[in-house]
């Protein structure tokens, strides 16, 4: 941990993000809420959800093209920027379609994912990559512990759409915070020769930037996709299932996602550790087949202890850093990507990956919203199982990971404080 957060590029992005995830979360858990409080329906949520998966591919791909020609710290601040505005359409909307910029601005404010994790990666030793983003993961996590209790008693107290309001208010102050560390503080870590050296070399077009994906990394991207459909298909109805179906509080909901996420936390760097020393793709297979049985075991929730026992399953696979959670997945995810990634070409093939996640996920938040309004409110969490487990066994099969260590990197430079 030492190492790690020696180097000053660790350290602002993690006080950046951890100060995100705080206001973040004390909404986000709640968002669907929202939505619905404002008069939108199942159906048109996920249309919604489906729009800002739309906008996540226009955005994903060009932001890792610019951050390997332009450098990483310029598009974290962009992106800063166009995150802060998020908040803001979400707090002055009305209506539910007045929310549609905000999802498109949300999808906006990924331009600067892939810089993010190539910064990452670079600023920690390729021998310790799995451990290190674990510890950044374990530290930007912290606020979830507390964040998720806290957003359900706002939510009950002032209601969802007030208490969603005054928790947006905070979310767009500390967005403004994050421009001003990130532009003062980062310092770039892709070497100036590859930035002069790329504009001589012929532009790569969309159809040539697949040809130049390794096999390794299609079968990554694949099954990366795979479980984005799955997980967009029932994520954002989990609140839903749980409070209408289920009968819980937003207080109840909360403090469940409260001990889910003291759970993920310990094990987020200890399983760091693993993926470094016994190799990635063990601790990725146990963490998708938690995952996906987390998911159908919400149709069997009958109760608080029913749903508290599910969360905490899928809480352990995402403490074990191979499930895709996110657009990127989880930190070993990311580490065995950034394994089979060149330094010139990583955040291009992360933004190319989390492209084609994006584009194959697409209907599936609005399939999820149809399904749960008009067949059963069960049947996104079901069918989001069969799809996950057929990319985990897609995995088994076509990806074999090599015994060697990982090849070597570019210098990790540690930034010091200037005075």
């Amino acid at each position: 941990m030492r190492e790690t957060f020696s180097n000053r590029n660790i350290v602002v992005v993690t006080i950046s993000q951890t100060l995100f995830m705080f206001t973040a979360f004390l909404w986000w858990p709640y968002r669907s809420l929202y939505i619905l409080e404002l008069g939108g329906t199942k159906e048109q949520l996920g249309l919604l959800l489906m729009l800002e998966t739309i906008s996540g591919i226009v955005f994903q791909l060009p932001g890792g093209i610019l951050a390997d020609r332009l450098g990483r710290r310029k598009l974290l601040v962009v992106s800063s920027g166009i995150r802060m505005l998020s908040p803001i359409v979400f707090l002055y909307s009305a209506s539910w379609v007045h929310t549609a910029p905000g999802f498109i601005l949300t999808s906006a404010g990924m331009l600067g994912l892939p810089a993010m994790n190539a910064l990452i990666a670079e600023s920690i030793p390729p021998e310790r990559r799995g451990s290190g983003i674990a510890m950044y993961r374990t530290v930007t996590s912290i606020p979830m512990i507390v964040t998720s209790l806290m957003g359900g008693v706002i939510m009950d107290y002032f209601g969802v759409i007030q208490g969603c309001r005054y928790v947006l208010i905070a979310s767009a102050v500390v967005s403004l915070f994050s421009i001003a560390i990130r532009w003062r503080y980062i310092e770039e870590t892709l070497e100036p020769t590859r930035v002069r050296r790329r504009p001589e070399e012929p532009k790569k077009g969309f159809i040539q930037e697949l040809g130049s994906m390794p096999r390794d990394v299609w079968v990554l991207t694949g099954v990366a996709a795979i479980s984005a459909f799955a997980m967009r298909l029932m994520m954002s109805f989990m609140v839903v299932y749980g409070i209408e179906v289920v009968g819980l509080t937003a207080t109840q909901w909360g403090l469940i996602g409260t001990g889910a996420s003291i759970i993920t936390t310990l094990l987020t760097t200890p399983s760091g550790m693993m993926g470094d020393r016994i190799g990635r793709k063990p601790i990725i297979m146990t963490s998708r087949i938690l995952a996906s049985f987390s998911t159908v075991g919400y149709t069997f929730s009958q109760g608080f202890w029913h749903i508290a026992a599910v969360r905490g399953l899928g809480a352990t696979a995402s403490g074990l850093g191979g499930a895709m959670w996110g657009p990127m997945g989880g930190p070993v995810w990311q580490a065995l990507v950034a394994d089979l990634t060149p330094p010139e070409e990583r955040a291009r093939m992360m933004g190319l990956m989390g492209t084609i996640s994006s584009l194959a996920s697409t209907p599936a938040s609005w399939a999820g919203g149809y399904m749960y309004d008009n067949i059963s409110p069960a049947l996104p969490f079901r069918v989001s199982f069969v799809i996950d487990m057929i990319g985990t066994a897609l995995l088994i099969v076509l990806y074999k990971e090599k015994k060697k260590r990982p090849p070597p990197d570019i210098e990790v430079k540690v930034p010091t404080d200037k005075a």
